[in-house]
């Protein structure tokens, strides 16, 4: 007796199991940024980006300008609007691993006909021409962080906040830039 091996069997099985393999955690590389602009020495730490912009621009007129296009710049706003947002949803990032309670109220009231065989048995047996039904239901449920998922998300989440804070950070000097 000849048996034989179905190769479509053996390849299912094959993927079958690569896809249950867990992956490793890939290394971050390390930066390659320079700790000095174009070798230059530590002893000069002071910078033109590290100065406000009260002291950079010292006529009172162009402040004035400045000051009023940072509070009126829909821009500007619209970049504060999506720090405020994505502070939010990295403060709900940070409650992944926090159970979560439902708890769930139902109230039925159901009439049957007087012509059909329930409606004739409620009324005799129960001597009401309805039935009323209550439920209360509670759950408690929790996500257990195996594959890293929660943590994924909390990473992203934070990516995304020093994200548009940077963005912010550059519509706001492209505009003093392009007032002065």
């Amino acid at each position: 007796m000849k048996k034989y091996i179905n190769p479509y069997a053996f390849l299912a099985l094959v993927a079958f199991l690569s896809a249950c393999k867990v992956s490793k955690d890939i290394p971050v590389p390390k930066s390659a940024t320079p700790e000095a602009f174009r070798g230059a020495t530590g002893s000069d730490t002071s910078s033109i980006a590290a100065l406000p912009v009260k002291q950079f621009i010292r006529e009172a007129e162009l402040q004035e300008l400045v000051d009023t296009a940072l509070a009126r710049n829909y821009d500007l706003q619209i970049a504060v609007k999506n720090i405020e947002s994505s502070e939010l949803l990295f403060k709900q990032s940070k409650l992944g691993n926090i159970p979560s309670l439902n708890f769930q109220v139902t109230a039925n009231s159901n009439r049957p006909s007087d012509n059909s065989l329930n409606g004739l048995s409620t009324s005799q047996f129960l001597k009401t021409s309805h039935v009323e039904d209550y439920n209360a239901n509670l759950g408690l449920s929790w996500e257990a962080d195996i594959w890293g998922k929660i943590r994924s998300q909390k990473q992203a989440a934070l990516a995304t906040y020093l994200q548009t804070n940077e963005a912010k950070k550059a519509v706001q000097t492209r505009l003093v830039a392009n007032v002065a």
